[in-house]
Protein backbone atom coordinates (compact mmCIF):
# COMPACT_ATOMS: atom_id res chain seq x y z
CA UNK A 1 0.00 0.00 0.00
CA UNK A 2 0.97 3.63 -0.32
CA UNK A 3 0.85 6.29 2.38
CA UNK A 4 -1.74 8.16 0.26
CA UNK A 5 -4.06 5.13 0.23
CA UNK A 6 -3.68 4.74 3.99
CA UNK A 7 -4.29 8.48 4.47
CA UNK A 8 -7.47 8.39 2.36
CA UNK A 9 -8.84 5.50 4.43
CA UNK A 10 -7.99 7.35 7.65
CA UNK A 11 -9.46 10.64 6.39
CA UNK A 12 -12.70 8.84 5.53
CA UNK A 13 -12.75 7.56 9.12
CA UNK A 14 -12.48 11.14 10.37
CA UNK A 15 -8.73 11.49 11.07
CA UNK A 16 -8.00 15.10 12.07
CA UNK A 17 -6.20 17.68 9.97
CA UNK A 18 -2.44 17.48 10.39
CA UNK A 19 -2.34 13.68 10.69
CA UNK A 20 0.91 12.43 9.10
CA UNK A 21 1.44 8.88 7.82
CA UNK A 22 5.07 7.86 7.29
CA UNK A 23 6.42 4.68 5.68
CA UNK A 24 9.98 3.36 5.74
CA UNK A 25 9.28 1.88 2.31
CA UNK A 26 6.23 1.53 0.07
CA UNK A 27 5.13 -1.33 -2.13
CA UNK A 28 2.32 0.54 -3.88
CA UNK A 29 3.70 4.04 -4.22
CA UNK A 30 2.68 5.81 -7.38
CA UNK A 31 3.08 9.19 -9.06
CA UNK A 32 1.08 10.97 -11.67
CA UNK A 33 -0.65 8.82 -14.34
CA UNK A 34 -0.42 5.90 -11.89
CA UNK A 35 3.28 5.47 -12.61
CA UNK A 36 5.01 3.37 -10.00
CA UNK A 37 7.12 5.50 -7.69
CA UNK A 38 10.13 3.56 -6.44
CA UNK A 39 10.06 3.78 -2.63
CA UNK A 40 12.93 1.83 -1.07
CA UNK A 41 14.52 2.27 2.35
CA UNK A 42 16.49 5.49 2.62
CA UNK A 43 13.73 7.67 1.25
CA UNK A 44 11.17 9.72 3.15
CA UNK A 45 7.66 8.65 2.10
CA UNK A 46 4.82 10.41 3.88
CA UNK A 47 1.32 11.84 3.49
CA UNK A 48 -0.38 14.71 5.33
CA UNK A 49 -4.16 14.89 5.83
CA UNK A 50 -5.63 18.38 5.44
CA UNK A 51 -9.15 19.75 5.74
CA UNK A 52 -8.85 23.26 4.28
CA UNK A 53 -11.98 25.41 4.24
CA UNK A 54 -11.38 26.94 0.83
CA UNK A 55 -13.09 27.08 -2.56
CA UNK A 56 -12.25 23.79 -4.34
CA UNK A 57 -11.16 25.70 -7.45
CA UNK A 58 -8.05 26.75 -5.51
CA UNK A 59 -7.22 23.24 -4.35
CA UNK A 60 -4.34 22.93 -6.85
CA UNK A 61 -2.52 25.53 -4.76
CA UNK A 62 -2.01 22.79 -2.16
CA UNK A 63 0.50 21.06 -4.45
CA UNK A 64 2.31 24.37 -5.05
CA UNK A 65 2.29 25.05 -1.30
CA UNK A 66 3.78 21.63 -0.56
CA UNK A 67 6.49 22.21 -3.16
CA UNK A 68 7.40 25.54 -1.58
CA UNK A 69 7.47 24.06 1.93
CA UNK A 70 9.71 21.16 0.92
CA UNK A 71 12.04 23.39 -1.11
CA UNK A 72 12.42 25.91 1.71
CA UNK A 73 12.96 23.23 4.34
CA UNK A 74 15.54 21.33 2.30
CA UNK A 75 17.40 24.51 1.34
CA UNK A 76 17.54 25.53 5.00
CA UNK A 77 18.53 22.12 6.37
CA UNK A 78 21.12 21.34 3.70
CA UNK A 79 22.34 24.94 3.36
CA UNK A 80 21.91 24.92 -0.42
CA UNK A 81 20.22 27.07 -3.04
CA UNK A 82 20.35 24.34 -5.68
CA UNK A 83 16.87 22.92 -4.97
CA UNK A 84 14.17 24.23 -7.32
CA UNK A 85 10.55 23.44 -8.10
CA UNK A 86 9.52 22.07 -11.48
CA UNK A 87 5.83 22.45 -12.33
CA UNK A 88 3.58 20.83 -11.34
CA UNK A 89 4.90 18.56 -8.61
CA UNK A 90 8.62 17.78 -8.73
CA UNK A 91 11.63 19.20 -6.92
CA UNK A 92 14.97 19.15 -8.66
CA UNK A 93 18.51 19.37 -7.35
CA UNK A 94 20.83 20.59 -10.12
CA UNK A 95 18.27 19.34 -12.64
CA UNK A 96 17.77 15.89 -11.11
CA UNK A 97 14.59 14.84 -9.32
CA UNK A 98 14.78 14.58 -5.53
CA UNK A 99 11.11 14.86 -4.63
CA UNK A 100 7.67 14.15 -6.03
CA UNK A 101 4.33 15.37 -4.66
CA UNK A 102 0.90 13.86 -5.27
CA UNK A 103 -2.19 15.59 -3.89
CA UNK A 104 -5.67 14.06 -3.91
CA UNK A 105 -8.91 15.82 -3.07
CA UNK A 106 -12.32 14.62 -1.90
CA UNK A 107 -15.43 16.80 -2.03
CA UNK A 108 -18.57 16.06 -0.03
CA UNK A 109 -22.07 15.90 -1.53
CA UNK A 110 -22.37 19.70 -1.32
CA UNK A 111 -19.19 20.26 -3.34
CA UNK A 112 -17.26 21.37 -0.26
CA UNK A 113 -13.78 19.98 0.43
CA UNK A 114 -14.04 17.04 2.84
CA UNK A 115 -10.31 16.36 2.91
CA UNK A 116 -7.11 16.62 0.90
CA UNK A 117 -4.17 14.26 1.20
CA UNK A 118 -0.71 15.40 0.17
CA UNK A 119 1.77 12.63 -0.54
CA UNK A 120 5.43 13.63 -0.52
CA UNK A 121 8.36 11.41 -1.46
CA UNK A 122 11.88 12.70 -0.85
CA UNK A 123 15.08 10.93 -1.88
CA UNK A 124 17.01 11.56 1.33
CA UNK A 125 19.65 8.87 1.73
CA UNK A 126 19.36 6.65 -1.34
CA UNK A 127 22.59 5.61 -3.00
CA UNK A 128 23.02 5.55 -6.79
CA UNK A 129 22.49 1.79 -6.72
CA UNK A 130 19.03 2.21 -5.16
CA UNK A 131 17.63 3.84 -8.29
CA UNK A 132 16.29 1.57 -11.02
CA UNK A 133 18.05 1.96 -14.37
CA UNK A 134 15.21 3.94 -15.97
CA UNK A 135 15.46 6.80 -13.46
CA UNK A 136 19.15 6.67 -12.51
CA UNK A 137 20.04 9.38 -15.04
CA UNK A 138 17.26 11.74 -13.97
CA UNK A 139 17.07 11.28 -10.18
CA UNK A 140 19.42 11.71 -7.25
CA UNK A 141 19.29 11.87 -3.45
CA UNK A 142 20.02 14.78 -1.15
CA UNK A 143 22.66 13.15 1.03
CA UNK A 144 24.56 11.70 -1.93
CA UNK A 145 24.56 14.89 -3.99
CA UNK A 146 25.18 17.32 -1.15
CA UNK A 147 27.55 15.09 0.87
CA UNK A 148 25.47 15.32 4.04
CA UNK A 149 24.20 12.72 6.45
CA UNK A 150 20.70 13.76 7.52
CA UNK A 151 18.13 11.16 8.52
CA UNK A 152 14.65 10.90 7.07
CA UNK A 153 13.29 11.98 10.47
CA UNK A 154 15.33 15.18 10.45
CA UNK A 155 14.11 16.01 6.94
CA UNK A 156 10.50 15.26 7.92
CA UNK A 157 10.68 17.55 10.96
CA UNK A 158 12.14 20.39 8.86
CA UNK A 159 9.48 19.97 6.14
CA UNK A 160 6.57 19.84 8.59
CA UNK A 161 7.85 22.98 10.31
CA UNK A 162 7.82 24.95 7.05
CA UNK A 163 4.62 23.28 5.89
CA UNK A 164 2.73 24.23 9.06
CA UNK A 165 3.82 27.87 8.97
CA UNK A 166 3.05 28.27 5.26
CA UNK A 167 -0.28 26.42 5.47
CA UNK A 168 -1.52 28.65 8.31
CA UNK A 169 -0.44 31.78 6.42
CA UNK A 170 -2.13 30.50 3.24
CA UNK A 171 -5.44 29.87 5.00
CA UNK A 172 -5.28 33.35 6.51
CA UNK A 173 -3.95 35.41 3.60
CA UNK A 174 -4.70 33.38 0.47
CA UNK A 175 -2.75 32.45 -2.63
CA UNK A 176 -0.33 35.37 -2.65
CA UNK A 177 1.85 33.97 0.12
CA UNK A 178 2.35 30.73 -1.79
CA UNK A 179 2.60 32.17 -5.30
CA UNK A 180 5.29 34.72 -4.41
CA UNK A 181 7.46 32.05 -2.81
CA UNK A 182 6.77 29.61 -5.64
CA UNK A 183 7.85 32.16 -8.26
CA UNK A 184 11.15 32.64 -6.41
CA UNK A 185 11.86 28.92 -6.09
CA UNK A 186 10.69 27.57 -9.45
CA UNK A 187 12.81 26.60 -12.45
CA UNK A 188 9.89 26.58 -14.91
CA UNK A 189 8.84 30.16 -15.67
CA UNK A 190 10.84 31.55 -18.59
CA UNK A 191 11.82 28.12 -19.92
CA UNK A 192 10.91 26.59 -23.26
CA UNK A 193 8.84 23.50 -22.58
CA UNK A 194 6.93 20.68 -24.20
CA UNK A 195 3.55 20.17 -22.55
CA UNK A 196 2.65 16.47 -22.54
CA UNK A 197 -0.55 14.61 -21.85
CA UNK A 198 -0.06 10.86 -21.48
CA UNK A 199 3.37 11.28 -23.08
CA UNK A 200 1.89 12.97 -26.19
CA UNK A 201 3.17 16.50 -26.82
CA UNK A 202 0.12 18.79 -26.94
CA UNK A 203 1.78 22.23 -26.96
CA UNK A 204 5.25 23.76 -27.07
CA UNK A 205 6.33 27.23 -26.03
CA UNK A 206 7.74 29.42 -23.30
CA UNK A 207 6.25 29.43 -19.82
CA UNK A 208 5.19 32.97 -18.98
CA UNK A 209 3.47 32.41 -15.65
CA UNK A 210 1.62 30.08 -13.30
CA UNK A 211 -1.84 31.24 -12.27
CA UNK A 212 -3.62 31.12 -8.92
CA UNK A 213 -5.30 27.84 -9.75
CA UNK A 214 -1.92 26.20 -10.32
CA UNK A 215 -2.17 26.19 -14.12
CA UNK A 216 0.87 26.85 -16.26
CA UNK A 217 0.58 29.59 -18.91
CA UNK A 218 2.55 28.95 -22.09
CA UNK A 219 3.09 31.14 -25.19
CA UNK A 220 4.13 29.47 -28.44
CA UNK A 221 6.18 30.93 -31.30
CA UNK A 222 3.02 32.14 -33.05
CA UNK A 223 2.11 34.16 -29.95
CA UNK A 224 -0.78 31.87 -28.99
CA UNK A 225 -1.18 31.65 -25.21
CA UNK A 226 -2.69 28.59 -23.54
CA UNK A 227 -3.00 27.49 -19.93
CA UNK A 228 -2.71 23.89 -18.76
CA UNK A 229 -3.79 22.52 -15.40
CA UNK A 230 -3.10 18.91 -16.39
CA UNK A 231 -0.27 16.91 -17.87
CA UNK A 232 3.41 17.48 -17.32
CA UNK A 233 6.28 19.23 -19.02
CA UNK A 234 9.75 18.51 -20.20
CA UNK A 235 12.05 21.53 -20.03
CA UNK A 236 14.17 22.04 -23.10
Amino acid sequence: KSTNETAVAMAQEGAPEGTVIVAARQEGGHGRMQRVWNSPLGGLWFTVILRPQIDPQYAAQITLLAGVAVAKAVRRLYDTESVQIKWPNDLLLDGKKICGILSELQLDENGVIDYAVVGIGVNVALSAADFPAEVAATATSLNTSLHKDFTCEQVLVAIMEDFGILYDKWLLLGADVVMKEWQKLNCTVGKHVLVKDNDQVVFAGTVIDVDEEGAIIVRNEQGIVQSFNFGEISIR
